[in-house]
């Protein structure tokens, strides 16, 4: 599994929607977060290890739960 995941992926360990991820780390509410500029768009990315740091569990529980269905 790759280290560094998008908003999608964000929201969906959080329990928010795209939307909302996209917002708190483009108005720097999530500090955990960047947004990644690839020719004209823009990404918001981290990586599981920020992304367990912040919500204070591990890195397996945040890959379980990116893989729950």
């Amino acid at each position: 599994m790759c280290e560094i995941i998008r908003a999608p992926a964000i929201a969906k360990v959080i329990g928010c929607t795209r939307q909302q991820a996209n917002y708190n780390i483009r108005n720097g509410v999530w500090k955990f977060g960047r947004v990644e500029k690839r020719g004209s768009k823009r990404f918001c990315i981290t990586t599981i290890s920020e992304l367990a740091k912040y919500l204070d569990i591990s890195r397996e529980e945040v890959i379980r739960r990116l893989e729950e269905n």
